[in-house]
């Protein structure tokens, strides 16, 4: 699009928002909200009060209550109860000692599940349970009225585990306005000392949008198999706070990007025009069958979904906010690197460490691969390995954010001879995305030519 077009586009467009609303944002999230922290608004919802799995977003009231109940300079000596939690992990071993500052840190980074069951046995004196309580009193205070936990890191519980979209986004706006919340989860990287070890890590954090997103400042992922991808997202700009949550995506980086966009052009909107939003924009969506849940806790009624405030109050002491403008952000969430592992069932194994490239303007990978195969006599191979996204891939929206393909198209050759293909599809393994799908290999020196094997591909 010429220049001249862009300006009338821009024109048109402007125009169109000077009588009506924004059209609320389409996201495959089964369950969503969006409210501005700054007045309390709801600007977008979509399932608010259907139960849903929290997974790993229960870290933000395990953070919000140590922060109440704890002493961040009290040291923390891991015991065995909290070593080898199943799930993501900040790898503590018993005996390990280190502030309750730095143990946020790494839970808040990396979702560590041990350093959650370690934050709740120390603050609550030992006792879990105490802590577990005080966050169940937490929520109530709050009126998350839909909310229960029966465990600090987010492992499913079935009967006992659960939230609604509305109680996260309500729940992580009071926490946002809690002194030191926010240097939990709004840093790429947190260093943590083991005082016991001598030695600091440094942990990158899991949320994607951090330094992706223009103005993200946290807040916390979360993924299991009951509850599927979830995301609490936060995102500030010229001082409008806005708290962006999906349950149970299958994309919710991009539902994210979008969900948040909204609430920024929402917001520049009704500043211009000096009015805010009549209505709380809804989405029932098509959701294909009942989750679980409904059948093991009570579904919740069909009333209208309940406000952090009613919509449609004044905005007040929110400055001008600048427009987003097409192509203004040239970000991507993809990796920069992959590392992919497969095993064949001939004997033969292979790993390929894969950078990124560009093949036609699509972002694609290219490295060496090494093949080992115990039948033959020259058992390393050394070969190159070609990574593209299929088509498939999420196309950029208007402000040209990327997020990860959901399928990868593999392709190997080798110096003797062989070759391989693998198709593979996005899973998170360990509260991390990676690829994992069969691949099949052929070897013209061999007398059953064809193999089939499965193959890994992680972003590292």
């Amino acid at each position: 699009m010429h220049l001249h077009s862009k300006v009338a586009f821009s024109f048109f467009f402007l125009l169109i928002q000077a009588a009506t609303v924004l059209a609320a944002p389409q996201i495959n999230s089964e369950a969503a909200y969006l409210i501005n922290v700054n007045n309390n608004q709801v600007l977008y919802e979509k399932n608010g009060d259907k139960l849903m799995y929290p997974a790993s977003t229960t870290k933000i009231m395990t953070a919000l209550v140590a922060l109440k109940h704890g002493d961040l300079d009290s040291i923390v000596t891991v015991k065995a109860s909290s070593v080898g939690v199943e799930g993501s992990s900040l790898n503590l071993k018993v005996g390990d000692q280190l502030t309750l500052r730095d143990l946020l840190r790494g839970m808040m980074a990396v979702s560590g599940n041990d350093a959650a069951q370690a934050v709740a046995e120390h603050v609550g004196g030992g006792s879990s349970q105490v802590f577990i309580n005080w966050m169940n009193e937490q929520a109530v205070t709050l009126g998350a009225a839909h909310t229960h936990f029966s465990n600090p890191h987010g492992l499913p519980d079935p009967s006992n585990q659960y939230t609604t979209a509305h109680d996260l986004a309500i729940i992580t706006a009071y926490a946002y306005k809690q002194p030191g919340f926010v240097d939990y989860v709004n840093q790429k990287y947190q260093t943590i000392r083991f005082i016991n070890r001598g030695t600091s890590e440094r942990e990158e954090n899991i949320n994607e949008l951090l330094g992706v997103y223009p103005g993200c400042n946290g807040v916390k992922t979360g993924t299991t198999r009951e509850a599927g991808e979830c995301l609490v997202a936060a995102a500030k700009r010229n001082e409008v706070q806005l708290i962006a949550v999906m349950l149970k995506s299958s994309d919710r980086e991009h539902d994210a990007a979008k969900m948040l966009d909204y609430g920024f052009q929402q917001a520049a909107d009704n500043i211009s025009q000096g009015h805010t939003v009549d209505a709380v924009p809804q989405e029932k969506g098509i959701i294909k069958g009942n989750s679980s849940l409904d059948k093991i806790v009570p579904t919740v009624g069909s009333n209208p979904p309940s406000t952090v405030r009613p919509p449609g109050e004044t905005i007040e002491k929110i400055e001008s906010v600048q427009p987003v403008t097409p192509n203004q952000y040239n970000t991507k969430i993809d990796p920069d690197h992959l590392l992919g592992v497969s095993a064949y069932g001939g004997g033969s194994i292979d790993a390929a460490y894969l950078s990124k490239s560009i093949f036609g303007g699509v972002n694609g990978y290219i490295g060496p691969a090494v093949k080992y195969d115990s039948n033959k006599k020259n058992k390393v191979t050394v070969g190159i390995r070609l990574t593209v996204p299929t088509a498939e891939q999420i196309k950029p929206d208007q402000y040209n954010i990327e997020t990860y393909s959901c399928r990868l198209l593999e392709i190997s050759a080798y110096g003797d001879g062989s070759a391989d293909v693998a198709y593979l599809t996005k899973i998170d393994f360990w509260d991390r995305a990676a690829y994992i799908g069969p691949a099949v290999k052929y070897d013209p020196k061999k007398t059953s030519k064809i193999s089939v094997g499965v193959r890994l591909t992680m972003p590292i």
